[in-house]
This record gives C-alpha cells, structure tokens and sequence, in this order.
C-alpha cells in the first residue's frame, strides 16, 4: 500500500520513544522517512539517540501500526490528523524548538496565537474569581484563551471564554479517546464548538505523567503570552513559563500572601524577571490604548508609552508628523497635541 510522506510522519509519531528530535534524527540518517521505517534493525540501532533498545521497539510495533487506520480512527471521534507538510498546520507553531510532528485536531485553530491562563488544579476561591477576571478581559479584547484542559485553573478558563462567547483552545495531555481527566469529556465536546482541542498523541500513546511536561511546551506555542494565575512551588504551570521564557515570550504572575503555598511559583517566578500584574489591564501594558469611537491624540498614545511607529500606524499619519508632533510635546512640557 503505497503512503505518502505525511503518512509516514503519523506512523512514526505512533512508535513509542519516536519524538520530535528523533524523527529529525532519523530524518537525516536515512535522507526519508520512508527510507527511515523500511530500515531494518541493524541499521536504525546505528542511528544517534536512538540506540538497540529503541531499535528494537520500533522494529516490533511497526509491524502494527497502519496511518490510514490512524485518520479513520480520528474521523469518528471528529477529529482530523495535520501533520507539518499539511498547509493547515498552524505557522506559530513551528516557534518551538522542536514543533510537534503531529497533530490531532477537533474544531478551528486562532489565526494567531493567543494568550495562556494556567494554574494549579487545586485553587482558592480568590484564585478561581482572579482567573475569570482575567479571562473575562482576554475574552473581550478579542484573545483566544489557551489552556491545558486540567482541574482548577485551566477549566475556570475555559469555562469563562465559553460563556463569554470567546475563542478557546484546550491543549491535551492524553489522546483524544481517553480524555484525562474523563469528566472534562463535556467540556470538550462545547471547546470543539468554540475553538479548538489539540493533542499530540496518537491512539497507541497512553496518558502518563511525562505527557503533561510535553503538552505544556504546545499551550506556550500557541500562545503570545502566558498569564499564571496561582500556582505552588512544583505546579506543571512554570514549566509553560519556562517554555515561554525560552520562546521570548511574555510572562505575567499575579501575586498573593507571602505565606501561600498556592502563590510560591508566582512569587519564584517574579523573582526571576515575570511581570507583576494585578490587574487585567496590565497585561496589555504598552500596547496602544482602545478608545470607542474618538480619534485618539498623538500625545495620548505617546504618554501611554506608545513608540512613534507604533502611534503612526494607529493614526495614520505620517512618521515625520508624528516626530514632529512628539517634538512639540516634549518642548511643551507635556501638552497633547492634536
């Protein structure tokens, strides 16, 4: 049966041990991924980071392993696979390091990346009402909210973007018949209706805890931002972080009690550069002001900290006007310009 390279690419994403980083290894060892799965053993033992053992797992499970049963199984559970050779696959994506091979997808993707709200799945009531907060601004300023699909705080998140009519994306842990945790199931089924669900895991791929180290990597892709709500000292949340740190990206943690155990990797993750946000506005920090219906001044955007570029693009004007302008201001003494 003749398949096509991004056939190939969700069969080898089935092979247990078969990630990212080897899939490039193989790549290159073999120049195809066909070239790579018709390999016999002695040759992908010889392949760097793969080894006997994995050689030999791979050469067993192939043996079972058909990718045209792979999109029939995901079709009736309403999904769809996209691969990295499929157009579909989202561009922001391919920021990380090492993207995701695979994708399985039910409902639309953002075009653009949105902003993560994550946090511990055991949180306090101020914890709960702060990430619905939040969210509630995220949701009206037009943000697809992203988030892990776990207890706590990635289902107050969720939940809000839902009944606010936003845009939400639930990245998964698990594959997409044995949604973890099972009674998020329905919460699945109104996400698909309203966003999308992601997961990276095939129907041969158990839901085991190294799972969740790797789901958080893919919730900080399709993010431009990750917002940490309430998390303790050892919560999976800083490990979004981390990932978003890694990509450039923006970090917010809002802050608590000193002595809250629920507020140690907010507090460790200020100390090492996060911004401090109390407030949802504060997350949009620089960005140019909204302002309903009233053309807003050069010296308005320019005293919120806006760059000349940035307020020339919201205006319209010409870039030496708004030098200009700006230098007025300056010379004035801080008066707005019209």
């Amino acid at each position: 049966m003749h398949w096509s390279p991004r056939h190939y690419l969700i069969a080898l994403n089935m092979v247990s041990g078969i990630g990212g980083r080897r899939l490039i290894a193989l790549q290159e060892h073999f120049g195809s991924l066909a070239a790579a799965w018709h390999a016999p053993f002695s040759a992908l033992a010889e392949v760097k980071g793969m080894g006997p053992n994995t050689a030999q797992r791979f050469c067993e499970e192939r043996l079972e392993i058909c990718p045209l049963e792979e999109e029939k199984w995901a079709a009736r559970l309403g999904a769809r696979v996209v691969t990295l050779y499929d157009g579909e696959y989202p561009e922001y994506l391919k920021r990380l390091a090492v993207p995701p091979p695979v994708l399985y997808i039910m409902g639309k993707l953002p075009e653009e990346p949105g902003i993560a709200v994550v946090g511990t799945r055991k949180p306090s009531r101020v914890g709960v009402a702060q990430a619905r907060h939040f969210t509630a601004e995220l949701v009206r300023r037009g943000e697809a909210v992203i988030s892990g699909l776990a207890r706590g705080i990635d289902r107050c998140a969720h939940e809000q973007a839902l009944e606010l009519g936003g845009q939400t994306v639930a990245v998964l842990g698990s594959n997409f018949g044995q949604i973890y945790p099972a009674e998020h199931r329905g919460l699945v089924q109104r996400i698909k209706e309203q966003g999308a669900v992601v997961s990276e895991f095939s129907s041969r791929c158990p839901t085991v805890p190294g799972n969740f180290p790797r789901r958080n990597r893919i919730i900080a892709g399709f993010s431009r931002g990750v917002l940490v709500v309430q998390a303790g000292a050892n919560s999976g949340a800083l490990r979004t972080a981390d990932w978003a740190l890694e990509m450039g990206l923006e970090v917010w943690s809002i802050p608590g009690e000193i002595s809250d155990p629920l507020r140690e990797g907010n507090h460790k993750l200020i100390k090492q550069g996060a911004a401090l946000v109390t407030s949802p506005a504060e997350l949009f920090a620089g960005e140019l002001p909204e302002r309903e219906g009233v053309p807003t001044s050069i010296g308005e955007l320019f005293s919120a900290g806006c760059t000349p570029n940035e307020i020339s693009a919201r205006l319209g004007k010409p870039i030496q006007e708004v030098l200009v302008q700006i230098s007025r201001l300056e010379v004035g003494g801080g008066r707005a310009w019209k």
